[in-house]
């Protein structure tokens, strides 16, 4: 494998990139003209110092904010950033850490993917290599593209050599990203993926990747028969994880999560209330959550567990994405759709599933809901994605999504479903990008 010949090219090819973008924080949509590879081992260099940096960086406040948003988790310290979080309403500051870590994060993300595919064509290699490069570039930009527009209400699709991107609604960046993943499914069945790529970016399915985010972006988009069309071909025993060693690559929601009595922790039943609390005997339980004692001392004064599953360690892999969200995705498109019966359907193979591949199970009967009522199929839909999706970053966009009709408040909020709809934009991007929005969402 030559995943330690790039990590050394990494320190020189990605010197600018990494570290320019933590100094120039206030000009993060401006691409750097040193940002050019020149020859296969530093662009691929730059494949590798992507995954990393998003793995082990970006995936934290993806995970993070919107958790404490949606009472994931509960907050355990007096900390100004996940305090204004947990609180959220219409006092929410556009200068937030956690908010403008989201932002800047997936910008430099997107940045790199962005740079790949501009120097990509003209570099010569195997033609599976730069297939498989092009296409997880693709990936990788549709991927922070979504993330980013699952917080806000508008993004930037390109980043600008003068930091003045465009900003985007909420459509067109969810057609860009679909865009964006049908041309890379486009480059792999022009030219396989080689073994050379494989070995470089190991521990990745892309093609079930790109097939599974077009199935959530679809869904999102409201092209409900596409999102059944692409989760029906993904596989369910395919598995893509980002992974970590433990040691210089650590998973970063093991690191605000579970290291070192963290100041935030997974809430009690996923922080779920009323009809929406997991069933006693619900497997995935167990899976997510280990038994702790402690409570939030304010913020509404939660129980909170400790987090195992996917967190565990500081070696322990993430999934990119969990083949139980396929299924759920077929759910709630035919109950969009008025299939309700079908809806049902995989509604029970959700809850009745105990071979999952990375052993997320419920193992429980069949649901007894009304399954003449598309709001209470709709409900159960949610449930079960604040479960079997826990602590992924999906909560905020699933619960404005399928509860569209409830307004968070404008005041201090520890008790909702949701205490933002949208976040503000970051400070430093209103400052410096003059076509941002003219203004932040008031909630």
């Amino acid at each position: 494998m030559k995943l330690f010949k790039y990590k050394l090219i990494l320190s020189l090819a990605f010197i600018v990139v990494f570290s320019s973008c933590e100094r120039d924080f206030t000009n993060i949509n401006q691409a750097n003209e040193d940002q050019v590879f020149a020859s296969k081992d530093a662009i691929l260099a730059a494949a590798v110092g992507m995954t990393q940096h998003f793995a082990t960086g970006s995936l934290a406040p993806i995970v993070e904010v919107p958790g404490l948003s949606t009472r994931e988790f509960g907050n355990l310290s007096t900390y100004l950033t996940p305090s204004e979080l947990v609180a959220g309403g219409g006092g929410l500051p556009n200068d937030n850490a956690g908010i403008t870590r989201l932002w800047s994060r997936l910008l430099r993300d997107k940045g790199v993917a962005e740079t790949i595919l501009a120097n990509a064509d003209d570099i010569t290699m195997d033609p599976g290599t730069k297939s498989g490069l092009k296409a997880y570039a693709k990936f990788f930009k549709a991927m922070t593209l979504g993330y980013l527009i699952q917080s806000f209400e508008q993004t930037t699709i390109n980043n600008q050599v003068d930091g003045q991107a465009p900003f985007s609604n909420r459509a067109t960046v969810l057609a860009e990203c679909i865009y964006l993943l049908e041309s890379a499914k486009a480059d792999l069945a022009a030219n396989a993926i080689s073994g050379e790529f494989e070995a470089t970016i190991p521990g990745m399915d892309l093609p079930n990747m790109i097939k599974a985010y077009l199935a959530r972006y679809n869904l999102f988009a409201g092209n409900y028969n596409a999102a059944i069309n692409a989760a029906n071909t993904v596989d369910l025993n395919a598995m893509s994880e980002w992974q970590y060693d433990g040691s210089n690559n650590q998973n970063p929601v093991f690191n605000f999560a579970v290291n070192s009595e963290p100041d935030t922790k997974p809430q009690d039943d996923f922080g779920l209330l009323g009809d929406f609390a997991p069933e006693a005997n619900d497997g995935r339980i167990a899976f997510y959550l280990s038994e702790s004692e402690e409570v939030e001392s304010d913020y509404g004064e939660h129980a909170v567990e400790n987090a195992v599953g996917f967190f565990y360690a500081a070696n322990t892999s993430i999934p990119v994405y969990l083949p139980g969200e396929m299924t759920l995705i077929k759910a709630e498109a035919y109950a969009m759709l008025g299939s309700l019966s079908n809806a049902v359907i995989q509604i029970n193979l959700i809850r009745e599933k105990t071979d999952d591949v990375f052993g997320v199970n419920a193992g429980l009967d069949a649901w007894t809901g009304d399954a003449s009522n598309q709001a209470a199929i709709l409900d159960e839909i949610f449930k079960n994605r604040s479960i079997e999706l826990f602590m992924s970053g999906m909560r905020l966009e699933d619960s404005r999504r399928i509860h569209s009709d409830f307004t968070p408040s404008q005041s201090v909020d520890y008790f909702s479903e949701r205490n933002r709809n949208f976040y503000p934009y970051p400070f430093e991007e209103r400052a410096n990008n003059g076509n941002i929005p003219d203004s932040d969402p008031s909630i």
